[in-house]
């Protein structure tokens, strides 16, 4: 039982190579006896590890833990991982049927679950490293898999991007070696204390946060996000969203709240980082006319809630932000996959030229509402509950609270654009192309998941993690009516003001930052956070 994590790692690679070196048009099939295999094997490990916690260290060659490679599975990677296999086995069957006699596109998919599962339980920085720079590889081919000339700008762009900030991870993990002598995490974090004030670890502190946010596109660092949404596969953007940024704040999760110890003064930065991204994102998606975009700048708006709450490390915030992990993997992975087959179905991405979507697709519409209603925080639904653990965290602090209402308001306004879409009559000339049985699937899955964890979400993290959270009542009429305020509010704002495109608003969406911006605005950052780690 302790060696299956190793199977987690292998098994897909193997099932990769396979699908790729084997003549057939039907070998890709074994990505779903693949994918049954890990998830019975992840529900016995994590069974056996509830049970003997100590099987979670698993160290190879015999060697000391200072040289050896090591693996260490806890709550919080397990998590992910079995995060991580449930949504690639969604992301199979979303693109079996569109991607049936594509079976390099699943030897990329199988190669980079591997790789991922890898990133999340190595205990090495270095390893770290490898396997962040390997997913940086497959995800560019990912994204400039169609091979059109703006794809491939911009799987350029986040590959030249995702690179320079794994060379500032690696320059920063060298300094750790230096002052360490090894690079094993949970070794150095008995000893951080001692030596987190040195100029060194200030200096490679800021070197891995900076890079960690990059990859995270965390405002201003976000440059690479819209553009690789905009030409990716649905499928592959969907992956992007739900998982790909979850391994960056994984990272954060691991090194700035557990190796690091998050210190109190640089949490106070990771949280305004988080609240202005969460406000530029929401901005940023209120003026978009095409349905892939509004869905990236919302990205990079719930990276800035995960970030408000995992600054602290610490209670209700710590505990909303990492359930809002997941509930954004399920709800924007659902939204994504739906948007692929409105998308298909109408021949546009442009939200003004989709109309009745309830006529021409009414289970993929019902889906996508569902979805809707998630994001924009709608009782009974799972990104509620989230962002109510996030807002009770700060609930006396008034500034705060307006912020996080202004936030959610720019949700609802932007998603009120999107709902309209499944709404009217839809144009006469549309040539309906209806999603297969393989599609409906996973997204009606990802569908109940939102609405089991909204109405079911204290019992399972009670039973899950031994945590009793923040107790929301459901039957509190006010909580209905509140909502039904905003989204009044918020649809009004939408049609007076946004649907009208006011020349100010058009000027926010022609703005686009260019690879030197990005790179201008990445020294930057970079300089900032060195700077306050040494002035604070």
């Amino acid at each position: 039982m302790i060696h299956l994590p190793v199977l987690f790692l292998f098994l897909p690679i193997v099932i990769a190579l396979i699908i790729y070196l084997i003549q057939s048009s039907h070998i890709h099939w074994l990505v779903f006896p693949m994918q049954l295999i890990l998830i019975v094997s992840f529900i016995f490990y994590v069974i056996a590890w509830k049970n003997d916690p100590s099987i979670g260290v698993l160290v190879f060659g015999g060697w000391d833990e200072t040289i050896a490679i090591t693996f260490l599975l806890d709550a919080l990677n397990l998590t992910f991982v079995g995060l991580t296999i449930f949504f690639f086995s969604i992301i199979y069957f979303y693109a079996f049927k569109s991607n049936y006699h594509e079976k390099k596109f699943f030897f990329f998919l199988a190669f980079l679950e591997s790789v991922f599962l890898g990133l999340l339980m190595t205990n090495d920085l270095f390893n770290l490293f490898v396997f962040l720079e390997v997913i940086a590889l497959l995800v560019t081919l990912l994204i400039t898999y169609r091979k059109g000339e703006n794809a491939l700008k911009a799987g350029l762009q986040y590959l030249l991007l995702a690179s320079m900030a794994s060379i500032l991870y690696l320059i920063g993990v060298l300094l750790l070696y230096y002052v360490f002598g090894h690079l094993n995490i949970t070794l150095m974090k008995a000893t951080m204390p001692s030596v987190l004030n040195t100029n060194l670890v200030k200096l490679a502190y800021g070197l891995i946060i900076t890079g960690i946010s990059l990859k995270a596109a965390v405002f201003p660092l976000y440059a690479w996000l819209p553009k690789a949404h905009g030409v990716a596969p649905s499928s592959v953007s969907a992956l992007l969203s739900g998982l790909v940024v979850k391994a960056a704040l994984y990272l954060l999760m691991r090194l700035h709240g557990e190796l690091f110890h998050a210190p109190y003064e640089f949490s106070t930065v990771i949280f305004w980082l988080g609240m202005i991204s969460a406000l530029a994102g929401v901005i940023f998606a209120m003026v978009q006319k095409d349905l892939k975009q509004i869905l990236a700048y919302h990205t990079v708006s719930q990276v800035g809630l995960m970030l408000i709450g995992l600054s602290f490390n610490q209670g209700n915030s710590f505990l909303g932000g990492w359930l809002h992990i997941l509930n954004h993997a399920v709800f924007k992975g659902l939204l994504f996959l739906a948007a692929g087959v409105i998308i298909k179905a109408y021949q546009t991405k442009k939200v003004y030229d989709i109309q009745g979507v309830f006529k021409t697709l009414p289970w993929t519409a019902s889906l996508m509402l569902i979805g809707i209603l998630s994001i924009t925080g709608a009782p009974l639904f799972n990104g509620y509950v989230s962002k109510s653990m996030l807002k009770y965290a700060f609930k006396d602090e008034m500034f705060i609270m307006f912020l996080f209402n202004l936030i959610n308001l720019g949700t609802i306004i932007s998603f009120s654009k999107v709902a309209m879409m499944l709404f009217g009559k839809p144009h006469s000339k549309v040539l309906i192309k209806r999603a297969s049985i393989s599609q409906h699937l996973p997204m009606t899955i990802l569908a109940i998941i939102s609405l089991v964890i909204g109405l079911f979400y204290q019992p399972l993290i009670t039973w899950i993690y031994d945590i009793v959270p923040y107790a929301i009542h459901l039957e509190d009429t006010r909580i209905y009516l509140e909502y039904i305020f905003w989204v009044s509010l918020g649809f009004n704002l939408y049609y007076f003001i946004i649907k009208r495109d006011y020349r100010p608003l058009a000027k926010i969406r022609e703005l686009t930052m260019t690879f030197p911006t990005a790179n201008f605005l990445l020294l930057v950052f970079l300089v900032s956070m060195v700077a306050f780690l040494y002035l604070a």
